[in-house]
């Protein structure tokens, strides 16, 4: 623990004395000992501080001296925590603030950034976007495209779709490769003031990928692929999709269709981790396919609760027919109080936004139990009664898009007569053309309608019949045998023998 410019203490020298090791005086020695390490560890130096290197402290200096350039490259070294200066967002923007007054551009945008995020000072839009507007005025490529940002939102400054497109598109001219990405996503899908350019997209997302940018490598990929604003080229297009997979990316729709894949192949538990990465990407199909697994338990275990939460998440993302699941969800209970109204009102709008005749044909039959339920049971029953006629109408549109069920409960309705006027030669009509369709539920009604043929009969009575005469046949015999075992029993012979060796009454 000495150093090397030190003089030991007298203790510590002494400890390498011979004739002090020695000693037989163990007390003087312990003595010596103790007094001997105090004074070594009194020696040893305290930890200090690195020292500032020169260029810090020069930079301090000038930025003391109110050099705009050192205040704000002291700025980012504070906010950064870089160089040995301790992070600290507060001093940063203090710098930066210093820098920015005096006109410096980087200075002005880094004290937009802070207002905008609220890291370091008090957060404060309006402000952002003043100090944006001069660091954009001046050219400044993050500045323009964070300008248009907030333009395009309205955060901070009145929404202009017009003006914020013009300051993306010089900020992508000016390099900057996120500009070029946000305006290529734009041009491909087009949006509220901005018309559907393929052309365009292709431009921007080719200038963004050459940049770097892995979400732009894929869309170009997609475009060449498909000729989407471009000449098919599937040989480039394959190019940018394997520098995108370098890259980390990953697609939603790579991983839904891999999940369509394995749900084909009946690997539930890989199509539903696969479309789980895919919802999260916010995939909308995913995100319904995903709600349909964790309702019915495909592949997961059964949770009403997150069937709820991603069928919610796809109809935000457009994809209607997952209303569906949200409107069983509110018909039955799951996850929710059972309320047959708004899970009409579910199911009506599955059937007004959806594009498939199957979604349609299952809702109007849902639309025709709800009406045939009533309230009764719902969570709180409201007392609404039973609607039999608004029943017979939704379940009369679906058994004319062909849903069995609806076609069992429309025959049902006719054949009681309830909310229609009684017939059974038309419910009689439902019913086969129910079991045409493959319902042994409407075979079964048949049978109860026109009773069963003598065939028929006998297929069920003659089998019952032999049974029955094979049983009492089993019976009788095991009964005779019975009968000729007891009379040769032990028991009676013995009963005999007493009987012969009595001795005679006295007369």
């Amino acid at each position: 623990g000495l150093q090397h410019n030190q003089t030991p203490p007298p203790e510590a020298a002494c400890l390498g004395c011979s004739s002090h090791r020695q000693t037989s005086d163990a007390h003087t020695e312990t003595t010596l000992h103790t007094r001997s390490i105090m004074a070594v560890q009194s020696t040893k130096k305290k930890p200090q501080q690195p020292q500032e290197s020169k260029e810090l402290t020069q930079l301090r200096k000038k930025a003391a001296e109110g050099d705009a350039v050192a205040q704000n490259k002291l700025g980012d070294l504070c906010w950064d925590g870089l160089n040995g200066v301790e992070k600290n967002p507060e001093t940063a923007f203090e710098w930066f603030s210093k820098a920015a007054e005096q006109g410096n551009t980087e200075a002005e945008y880094s004290v937009a950034f802070s207002l905008l995020s609220g890291q370091g000072t008090t957060r404060n839009p309006e402000g952002s976007v003043q100090w944006l507007e001069k660091a954009a005025e001046k050219g400044h490529p993050k500045a323009m495209r964070c300008l248009a940002q907030v333009t395009w939102q309205g955060m901070g400054c009145t929404q202009d779709t017009p003006k914020a497109l013009v300051l993306w598109t010089k900020a992508a001219e000016a390099g900057d490769a996120t500009a070029m990405a946000i305006l290529g996503k734009l041009f491909s899908v087009g949006t509220e003031g901005i018309e559907k350019d393929q052309s365009k997209a292709v431009k921007y997302l080719r200038g963004a990928a050459e940049a770097g940018d892995a979400d732009s490598m894929h869309l170009l990929g997609e475009a060449l692929e498909k000729g989407e604003g471009c000449e098919v080229d599937e040989k480039e297009a394959m190019v940018w999709y394997k520098r995108a997979e370098q890259r980390g990316y990953i697609s939603a729709q790579s991983q839904h269709s891999k999940g369509c894949q394995a749900f084909k192949e009946q690997k539930y538990g890989e199509a539903a981790r696969c479309f789980m990465a895919a919802a999260k990407g916010k995939h909308p199909i995913a995100c319904a396919n995903l709600a349909r697994f964790f309702y019915y338990g495909k592949g997961v275990e059964q949770d009403y609760a997150q069937a709820l939460t991603w069928a919610l998440q796809a109809v935000t993302l457009g994809e209607h027919d997952a209303a569906l699941t949200v409107a069983m969800c509110h018909e039955y209970g799951h996850a929710v109080p059972a309320d047959h109204l708004i899970g009409a009102q579910w199911y009506l709008y599955a059937m007004q936004h959806t594009d498939d005749p199957k979604i349609s044909a299952q809702s109007m039959d849902a639309l025709g139990r709800c009406a045939y339920k009533g309230s009764h049971h719902d969570y709180v029953n409201n007392h609404v009664p039973e609607d039999y006629s608004t029943a017979a109408y939704w379940w009369q549109r679906a058994t004319d898009a062909g849903v069995r069920d609806a076609m069992n409960r429309l025959a049902r309705l006719y054949y009681k007569g309830r909310g229609v006027a009684k017939d059974k030669e038309k419910a009689k009509q439902l019913w086969k053309q129910a079991a045409a369709a493959g319902s042994h539920e409407a075979v079964d009604a048949l049978k109860d309608l026109e009773g069963y043929s003598l065939k028929e009969k006998a297929r069920v009575y003659v089998p019952t019949l032999l049974v029955a005469l094979l049983l009492l046949t089993i019976v009788t015999y095991f009964a005779i045998q019975y009968h000729e075992m007891a009379q040769d029993s032990w028991f009676s012979k013995m009963g005999d023998h007493s009987a012969d060796t009595a001795e005679p009454a006295a007369e």
